[in-house]
């Protein structure tokens, strides 16, 4: 009988610090390999750096599941305050010297109440707003004692949200065709997706890009049959994590069909009847949902059955006609997927009974709760609310005593269904769909009392209370489906009667106006005012021991104020070592979290920054490298936090910064994802060469098909993750001046340094010039990139028009 070989083995802990040259060792607890040298002990994989790297990112790619989060501190809503020691001022994360004042208005004692007007002070919730039907207030402090100085910094935290207005409408639809079910979305590239069902035709599709380029335009999954009678929500969609996108259909005429298209608009599943109109009766209402498996879930209403279809992401059926409601007919229908316990819910409009049902992974009924009775005519809408952890949802109500509508907001708990309500005083017959924006959400509704009228509302989230009900839309009768563009600017597409007999759709833009929190301080007892911004340092022509603090809290709506939640005052500035933190609350991820890549925009200055990630909400904390894969060691809980300590020198004039960070998670799947490198990097302005006979840096800053984050749009610049042979493409349209002749170059450059000249040459003529060219480089994680332009004259302009400058990268090996 032959014996096993067996290695040295043990617990890591136990690891020796030196082993014989040669010697392998084998960790029995985490099955690490390690090799003695003779004077230590090194890791198998420190041998070859790169074949661990390439190991570690073909394991990051094995996932088909992720969630990016991006955070510019332009809100506090994932800061965990309590544990968060550094000062949050201005976009920044940055140490601060300890305040010698600190409001946080849990009680009156510094709330001038004779001279403040318009406001109000709420200790509860601790803020100060404008009262009810008050656009511009005014808070003032009495007086605060500060040390003797003439240098003041106001840090305060504030919420500014914005009130919406009606900006322009322009016809989406061309003449000559019958159109219905608008819809707009945008997909998991950005891009916004404005779509409608064309009678007896199909879908007619217009893709766009982030900077208004088309992207495509057409008609997409063609089809025969009559689908401008069909009732509003028989057609949804769904983005998959493959960027294709599903579409589902509930008609009489058609039947119960689902399809789907890739990212160009080819057909990836051409419709596929689960059932037919005729054969199961009147197919009334659909919704659609995609769950963590990357599962499409397609829910229809047939007659008196509510039926469950699941289809996998190569398009094969997973589950088949599971009749989750075999009573009455349901009008509507709204799924859901809650990524934290990995279920759907289901909201349903069943003859006047509005019903949430709850579903976990394997299609099993766990829970439903029937919510409310609406009447005839009732319409809703349901959301899950990753920040809340709540389902949002709406509905309209009718009261037959008074022939009046009203419009019900709903807050339900994502386990139990347990609900808080509010009743909003809308007169409205349908409402829209529901369209997040930050903490508030909005819907368009339709006035009951108005004939063809239809106003955007908006209401804030966390307490279900109503900002906006007058932003007046349309006077044109059709419903609207509201949706944010690529940019996010707020849109809707709605059928209209202001063109021809035909059915037509309009797009409608809204405007967005802040309302705004403004800080002036005086230390002379009001003789002069100084306008104070938060986080820069404010000086007065005397010292002084005592200050004053008056707040303007101006809004362009009177039902919606902004809010003063506290401030900080601080004298003096850092003269030791500081060391900070700042810390996160649970961010959105996906679930469970086996992976996390981390990024940051920061500036180190003469400090420094480590970060750290946790998956178990904090419990514990693990070292991370920016741009690396982490491997979480327990890779099943699913609460996403992510820690910075920051650490200021001794006499440093300036402190480390932190301006964002990019956080993405992901888990295993059992399909592989595409990985790598394919992007395409634009101008958002032409560009002056302002020197001549010298080459300058292109500045392309808006880059899209970004999976992997790889373009600094900072710096114009892509910086390699992965080691690999590369496609560089690149082109600049230079025009003006036309002086002839004129020298025309474009070239690139690795790590600073000339790599190959695209374009060259001499132009005896006084038009615009086209440079491009290619070529292919072998590049090292860490590696950059850059396009550089050169004209013999000063002044002439790179165009940044998309269709001639671009910068393009596509990984090869």
């Amino acid at each position: 009988m032959t014996l096993p070989i067996k290695l040295k083995r043990g617990l890591k802990a136990n690891l020796p610090s030196t082993a014989s040259a040669g010697e392998p060792l084998f960790t029995t607890d985490t099955h690490e390999l390690f090799v003695g040298t003779g004077e230590s002990v090194v890791p198998i994989a420190a041998y070859d750096p790169t074949l661990a790297n390439r190991v570690e990112e073909l394991e990051m790619h094995r996932s088909t599941v992720s969630n990016t989060y991006t955070e510019e501190f332009d809100t506090l809503a994932y800061v965990d305050s309590e544990k968060t020691t550094a000062g949050i001022v201005g976009g920044r994360v940055t140490p601060t010297v300890t305040p010698d004042f600190t409001e946080d208005f849990n009680t009156a004692n510094y709330f001038d109440e004779s001279n403040s007007m318009g406001v109000t002070l709420d200790t509860t919730n601790h803020l100060i707003r404008n009262l009810a039907g008050i656009k511009n207030g005014i808070f003032y402090a009495k007086p605060i004692t500060i040390p003797n100085t003439n240098k003041v910094t106001i840090n305060a935290v504030a919420n500014e949200p914005s009130a919406y207005a009606f900006s322009d409408a322009t016809r989406f639809s061309y003449s000559g065709s019958v159109f219905s079910q608008p819809m707009g979305f945008t997909d998991r590239t950005n891009r916004t997706w404005k779509v409608a069902l064309v009678n007896s035709t199909g879908i007619y599709a217009k893709v766009t890009n982030p900077d208004g380029s088309l992207s495509f335009e057409g008609t997409i999954l063609p089809f025969k049959g009559n689908t401008h009678t069909l009732p509003f929500q028989t057609v949804d969609y769904v983005v998959d994590y493959n960027n294709r996108v599903w579409f589902s259909i509930s008609n009489s005429s058609l039947g119960g069909v689902v399809g789907a298209v890739n990212s160009d608009g080819t057909i990836f599943m051409d419709w596929y009847a689960v059932y037919l109109g005729s054969g199961s009766g009147t197919v009334i209402a659909t919704s659609m949902t995609l769950d963590n498996l990357n599962r499409v879930w397609v829910f229809h209403s047939v007659a008196s059955y509510t039926r469950l279809h699941v289809f996998n992401s190569d398009g094969s059926l997973d589950k088949d006609m599971l009749n989750i409601l075999t009573s009455g007919p349901t009008t509507y229908l709204r799924s859901v997927y809650d990524p934290i316990r990995n279920q759907v819910a289901i909201g349903i409009m069943n003859g006047n009974f509005f019903k949430v049902y709850l579903f976990d992974s394997s299609f099993r009924l766990i829970r439903n709760i029937q919510l409310t009775v609406g009447g005839e005519n009732s319409s809703i809408d349901m959301m899950y609310d990753p920040v809340l952890d709540k389902y949002i949802a709406i509905q309209t109500l009718y009261t037959s005593a008074t022939t009046s509508y009203a419009v019900k907001l709903y807050s339900l708990h994502p386990e139990t269904l347990a609900q808080t309500t509010s009743v909003a005083n809308i007169n409205a017959n349908w409402v829209s769909r529901l369209v997040a924006d930050g903490p508030n959400y909005h819907f368009v509704y339709s006035s009951n009392t108005e004939l063809n009228k239809y106003y955007l509302a908006t209401f804030k989230a966390a307490d279900l209370s109503v900002i906006d009900t007058s932003v007046a839309v349309s006077s044109y009768a059709g419903k609207h489906y509201p949706f944010k563009d690529s940019n996010g600017v707020l849109r809707s597409l709605s059928l209209t009667s202001r063109y021809d007999t035909n059915q037509a759709i309009d797009e409608y833009s809204f405007g967005a106006s802040k309302a705004t929190v403004t800080l002036e301080v005086t230390n002379n007892n009001g003789l002069a005012w100084i306008k104070a911004i938060p986080g820069e340092e404010v000086t007065f022509q005397t010292p002084s021991t005592s200050l004053l603090l008056r707040v303007r809290l101006d809004s362009p709506s009177a039902n919606l104020s902004p809010e003063l939640y506290g401030y900080r005052v601080i004298t003096g500035t850092l003269t030791r070592e500081v060391i900070q933190q700042f810390v996160s609350t649970k961010l959105p991820s996906v679930s469970p979290i086996a992976h996390a890549s981390l990024t940051a925009d920061q500036t180190l200055q003469e400090g420094s920054i480590d970060w750290y990630l946790s998956n178990d909400g904090g419990a514990t904390w693990e070292s991370t490298v920016l741009g690396r894969k982490h491997s979480f060691k327990n890779p099943l809980y699913a609460d996403l936090r992510v820690k910075a300590i920051i650490t200021s020198p001794s006499g440093s004039l300036k402190s480390p910064a932190i301006s964002g960070y990019t956080l993405t998670s992901s888990n295993l799947l059992l399909t592989p994802a595409k990985t790598g490198t394919n992007l395409t990097a634009t101008m958002s302005t032409d560009q002056t060469l302002s020197s001549s006979d010298t080459f300058t840096k292109i500045l392309f800053n808006t880059p899209t098909h970004d999976e992997l984050q790889e373009f600094d749009k900072n710096l114009n610049r892509f910086i390699t993750k992965t080691p690999g042979d590369y496609l560089i493409v690149g082109s600049a349209r230079i025009k003006s001046p036309t002086t002839s002749p004129n020298g025309l170059h474009l070239e690139i450059r690795i790590n600073g340094q000339l790599h190959k000249v695209l374009s060259s040459i001499v132009s005896y003529s006084n038009h615009a010039w086209c440079l491009n060219g290619s070529s292919i480089v072998r590049l090292q994680p860490g590696d950059y990139v850059e396009l550089f332009g050169y004209s013999f004259f000063a002044n002439g302009v790179i165009e940044a028009t998309p269709t001639y400058s671009y910068f393009q990268i596509k990984q090869l090996w």
